[in-house]
């Protein structure tokens, strides 16, 4: 019993202390200031005499430019088809971009045998192509292909794939041409090459095999195809500028390589890592907005590709920390330049991949309860991040506004009677819109 109250009392002073790193006035004003210069435009609507008057506007925001996400590797994979449903709700609800699954060994368990199409023998955690861009389609989800060429033995080399260097290299290139060639035209942002710092001696892969993917893939796929690159959790741990995915991202663009953008992942799967977290040792805010900086550098997007923060214990304590981490990382990312996307990896806890299951890292329980995590996300972009106007015109032609990035929607009427409803998208290249 006493052991257990100093543990709280130890977990409670850790807290207090993490807490205190993103409060600090610096930070929060460093974010803010990020956000509305990085997220935010000076938009004008020119009305080119369509209302006069006493007309009304109205400004509802319904879709944003920057790109919040989840993997989709659940689609059709759940028992009931109410929790199938209720999976795509959540889509509509918060994200606009799946990740959509093509590792090598599920999507081509027998050489030759590939399960592109919607109907394909199921595996738990790979669902076909064809039915998450479905998927994508009718949630109007972004498609982000993930991955052409990984190493990893467990989740990614085919058990069928020969130990010749050569014969390994002529199958990387026919799965890179053959995946083009069906989805290139559908799908314009590929993860390449994933986890490539991480070596596993029993795989063997061609020599400079990420410097030949990278290639490959710009050989095959549309010259509008944005290729990226995409790293493990460490990245954060070590930025600096020799720090060895800085290094590979430098030798491949020094050498041609097309890399279009820089993942880096945030799975806190280390319980070690996890600890330094919580005792505010590591991932504070200095380092993130480091490690930012250095990849910024780069002047490519980055996406903060997947995300698991843990629910740990997974006790209303523990979702409620959950919440609160998730909170200040979402902030400092979206106040980044440098950050395109922003990508949670499971989205309800216990579909996680096995082993990574009991970090509860989900924004659902297993039940498909809300959980506090998922509030906070919908606050952040639904309503903190969105912007909504009511507002009477003047006879001056145009109404000015600043907004977040993003497609609204725009409705004047005028005497009480609707005279125009459009939808129209105003981005930082296109910050006047004529109706």
């Amino acid at each position: 019993m006493i052991l257990l109250f100093l543990v709280a009392k130890l977990s409670y002073a850790q807290q207090e202390k993490v807490d205190s790193l993103w409060s600090d006035p610096l930070v929060e004003q460093q974010i803010e200031e990020g956000i509305e210069k990085n997220r935010k435009g000076d938009f004008v609507l020119k009305l080119d005499g369509l209302a006069k008057g006493d007309a009304e506007i109205t400004i509802e925001q319904v879709r944003h430019d920057f790109l919040f996400g989840a993997n989709a590797f659940m689609v059709g994979g759940f028992e009931e088809a109410e929790k199938d449903q209720q999976y795509g709700q959540v889509f509509d609800s918060l994200f606009n971009l799946a990740t959509v699954p093509f590792y090598w060994k599920t999507l081509e368990p027998q050489q030759g045998d590939r399960r592109f199409e919607k109907g394909s023998e199921p595996i738990y955690r790979r669902p076909a192509p064809d039915a998450v861009l479905e998927f994508c389609q009718t949630h109007q989800q972004t498609p982000k292909g993930h991955t052409l060429i990984w190493n990893n033995p467990t989740h990614s080399v085919p058990d069928w794939l020969p130990k010749d260097t050569a014969a390994i290299e002529e199958l990387m290139e026919e799965r890179i041409k053959i995946i083009a060639e069906r989805y290139g035209d559908k799908i314009k942002t590929w993860d390449v090459v994933n986890e490539m710092l991480h070596y596993f001696p029993q795989v063997i892969m061609p020599k400079d095999y990420v410097y030949k993917s990278f290639k490959m893939a710009e050989k095959y796929f549309p010259a509008d195809t944005r290729l990226f690159i995409n790293e493990v959790t460490s990245v954060w741990l070590n930025p600096h500028e020799y720090s060895p995915y800085n290094l590979l991202i430098d030798n491949l663009l020094k050498r041609g390589a097309k890399i279009d953008g820089i993942g880096l992942q945030y799975h806190f799967f280390n319980e070690a890592v996890r600890d330094n977290v919580l005792a505010g040792k590591v991932m504070r805010p200095k380092d993130l907005t480091d490690a930012l900086n250095l990849y910024g550098a780069y002047n490519l997007p980055i996406h903060v590709s997947e995300i698991t923060i843990p629910a740990m214990p997974n006790t209303a304590e523990g979702q409620a920390y959950q919440a609160k981490l998730t909170r200040n990382y979402y902030r400092l990312w979206f106040s980044h330049p440098a950050v395109e996307s922003i990508i949670w990896w499971n989205v309800v806890d216990g579909t996680a991949v096995k082993g990574e299951d009991v970090f509860n890292g989900g924004i659902l329980n297993n039940d498909f309860s809300k959980k506090p995590v998922y509030g906070v996300l919908d606050e952040l972009i639904n309503k903190d991040w969105k912007t909504n106007i009511s507002d009477k015109l003047s006879d001056q032609g145009e109404y000015s506004f600043r907004g977040y990035y993003g497609r609204y929607r725009i409705s004047i009427k005028q005497k009480g009677k609707k005279v125009i409803e459009k939808e129209v998208a105003f981005t930082r290249d296109a910050p006047v819109v004529s109706f």
